[in-house]
């Protein structure tokens, strides 16, 4: 006999898996990655007229927004990119109609951009609302070509019905900069991601995989400079005690003729000659001392 617990954590797992794949299946169309490092602004709750724009700090773009739409709401909005192109589109969020509107737990969702809307009905406790995501996609239909496309989903609606969820505007090129929402309702919350205008236009026409690959490959390059490194050292440790008695020899003579040619006579020589093989002998023992520690260090 299964456990509450447990049950609650597989049921758990399976709407986060629901929710990660789901929107990504609807209509061919891929959610394409995000730049690392982008910056979290959030949006105040109680906005019913509300406009962002980024483009005069440090030329940065808008890679996702997010907005908690609450029930009974119809919420309006435009999205600049590019050089100046607009989009517009809206959010709808209600009780459904018809007999399935009854049911208090029987909900609406209803989003578009440009000339694309998705909508479904889908039972759920919702009444508190639920989370629109307006971003960048690829159009997969055809996988050789893929088109980018900008789109907006309902990300809970988007567990019953991906196809439905999703509405999508092909938009080859150019980034979001700016965006304002109108709403007969204030919004209770959300917030939108930034970065710089390269890094959007980048990761925007980027699927996952290409993003993984990206990620295999620089770790690919690092392992390579390491391994590099490593030989270098390790060539190097050998080539020195291969060589120690000439590398002796040589230092030996190099610090005679040094001591002679800086002094006076016969007795500042040789003193100045012992004082450098002195300093030999602490630069082993140091070293010595100092690999002896590691290896104790390690050993522990």
């Amino acid at each position: 006999m299964v456990t509450a617990m447990p049950r609650r954590f597989i049921f758990a797992i399976l709407l986060l898996v629901a929710l990660l794949i789901s929107p990504v299946m609807g209509n061919n169309i891929t959610i394409t990655a995000e730049p690392l490092g982008g910056s979290l602004n959030p949006i105040i709750g109680g906005q019913s007229d509300y406009t962002v724009d980024v483009s005069m700090l440090q030329r940065n773009a808008i890679q996702r927004i997010s907005i908690d739409v609450p029930t009974g709401t119809h919420l309006d909005y435009t999205v600049w990119y590019g050089n100046g192109s607009t989009l517009t589109g809206h959010m709808i969020y209600n009780p459904a109609p018809g007999m399935c509107g009854l049911s208090p737990l029987c909900q609406y969702s209803e989003v578009s951009i440009g000339s694309s809307t998705a909508s479904h009905n889908y039972v759920g406790i919702q009444e508190m609302g639920r989370i629109d995501i307006i971003g960048y996609g690829r159009d997969e239909t055809v996988p050789a070509a893929p088109v980018r496309v900008f789109i907006i989903y309902d990300s809970t609606g988007g567990l019953h019905i991906p196809g439905d969820a999703m509405a999508f505007e092909p938009v080859p090129s150019g980034v979001i900069y700016k965006f304002h929402i109108s709403s007969n309702k204030p919004i209770t919350g959300g917030g939108y991601y930034t970065n710089t205008k390269d890094n959007v236009e980048a990761a925007s026409n980027k699927s996952l995989l290409d993003v993984i690959n990206d990620w295999l490959t620089l770790i690919n390059q690092i392992k390579d400079g390491v391994i590099q490194i490593f030989w270098f050292f390790y060539e190097g440790f050998f080539f020195f005690w291969d060589n120690i008695f000439l590398i002796l020899i040589l230092y030996i003579t190099i610090t005679g003729a040094i001591a002679a040619n800086q002094s006076k006579d016969i007795f500042q020589a040789i003193g100045k000659f012992f004082r450098y093989q002195q300093k030999l002998i602490e630069f082993f023992l140091g070293y010595i001392d100092k690999v002896t520690s590691l290896i104790a260090k390690f050993w522990k």
